[in-house]
């Protein structure tokens, strides 16, 4: 497995903690601010590794975009949970669920586009 691949494959690994930790927070767990924050490791991926090695790809850019739905998409779901709107927040997963689909197409069509440039 080359480098990018790993990278890749890392930012899939990160997206699903993501949405797991989501769901945590729903179903009554500890919100984990660092995860969540600019910092975490999911946003640490695309400022160190993603827009450095693969920012001349424009799925990068719109990958990037869809993440930052995904993090404004958890923020108003669990906005909702604490305001004690829980079914609203559980009910709210299903489109983390339709964007995380989109950031994971995306995902693959950048993929595909960076093993096209040799970048593979």
């Amino acid at each position: 497995m080359n480098q990018a691949q790993v990278d890749f494959q890392q930012l899939r690994i990160k997206h699903i903690l993501f949405k797991s930790k989501v769901r945590s927070v729903l179903y009554g767990g500890e919100k984990d601010e660092t995860f969540f924050s600019r910092s975490g490791p999911v946003n640490a991926w695309f400022s160190l590794i993603g827009r450095s090695r693969y920012g001349s790809i424009s799925e990068m850019q719109e990958l990037a975009r869809v993440q930052q739905d995904l993090d404004s998409t958890a923020d108003q779901l669990f906005r909702l949970y604490k305001n004690g709107h829980i079914e609203q927040a559980m009910a709210g997963l299903q489109q983390l669920e339709e964007r995380s689909g989109k950031f994971l197409e995306l995902l693959g069509k950048l993929e595909e586009k960076a093993s096209a440039h040799g970048e593979l």
